[in-house]
């Protein structure tokens, strides 16, 4: 694994370019086929395929523990961390007690971590995708199913459309955004928070722009892939052309989709990322809305 390893500012250098660290994909890949109808004019066939990755990092090369592999500059990004999934995302979250309570200040506002937490990981659970194909004489009509399920995502998108109420979505149980609200948590001598913020406070300062945490969803989605449908003429009516097949198609890609998990009013796609080319996984940055295709085309065989 070749990564950006920090150095002791004391040599002159923060960083150094190197060649360490052992990571171990494990996983599997399951490729379903059945045909529940098939005769001389019509048949059915249904593909099914699930996968499964997961990828540990072993070593990271003398006493090493974590490198950042990459993110969006400070200490939020991905993450090799031993003896975690590869990619691990972290960044500043929400403080808590050991009881798992948020803790409040003074103010009532919501209290961050000094350092770094693990936020989430990045590498869905397993991805599965269904293929159904329909055929009846030369007309054939054929659609893709796909799901990922877990995975965490980071959401720029999300976080400054909550943070600054342009959403439907409130995120805190559908608070009223023209009255005040009481965190629910405790404050640092164990009692339970009683101090009121302001709505404006709830998004913009504490939940999605107050650290990390705020910004993070979990990326299940199911996706209408493709759909096409395609037809073939007869060989009794171009049997007087100088053709030996014409065919025609119509073409959808990404018609619909569902983030399960991340807010109603969002209509967020998943397959946005923000890191660019390169290893990094779970990211997205203020990227546009994600297209949706449509194409035909003719085939002329000779």
């Amino acid at each position: 694994m070749i990564t950006s390893s920090p150095l002791d500012a004391a040599t002159g250098y923060t960083s150094t370019t190197i060649n360490i660290g052992e990571i171990r994909n494990e996983g599997i890949e399951i490729n379903g086929n059945v045909v529940p109808i098939s005769n001389d004019k019509f048949s059915w066939d249904l593909n099914l395929v699930y996968a499964r990755n997961v990828p540990k990092v072993i070593d990271l090369g003398g006493t090493l523990r974590e490198v950042q592999i990459t993110g969006f500059g400070g200490a939020l990004g991905n993450y090799a961390i031993v003896d975690k999934p590869f990619n691990i995302i972290q960044g500043t979250g929400y403080r808590r007690d050991d009881e798992g309570r948020l803790l409040v200040d003074a103010t009532g506002n919501l209290q961050s971590t000094a350092t770094p937490i693990i936020l989430g990981d990045p590498n869905p659970a397993f991805t599965s995708s269904l293929i159904n194909t329909l055929s009846y004489k030369g007309l054939t009509f054929e659609f893709l199913i796909s799901y990922r399920h877990g995975g965490a995502m980071y959401s720029s998108t999300a976080g400054a459309l909550m943070g600054r109420g342009l959403t439907v979505d409130t995120g805190t149980e559908n608070y009223d955004r023209s009255q005040t609200f009481i965190f629910p948590g405790v404050k640092a001598d164990g009692t339970p928070n009683t101090t009121q913020v302001t709505a404006s406070d709830v998004g913009f300062n504490n939940l999605y722009f107050f650290g990390d945490e705020g910004r993070i969803y979990d990326g299940t989605t199911l996706r209408l892939q493709e759909v096409s449908l395609s037809y073939a003429l007869p060989k009794s009516i171009i049997s007087k052309t100088p053709f030996k097949g014409i065919s025609l198609q119509v073409t959808g890609n990404n018609l619909w989709y569902k983030a399960f998990n991340f807010p109603e009013g969002l209509n967020f796609d998943t397959d946005n990322l923000g890191l660019g080319v390169g290893n990094g996984l779970g990211f997205e940055f203020l990227t546009g809305p994600s297209a949706r295709r449509l194409g035909g085309t003719l085939k002329l065989t000779f």
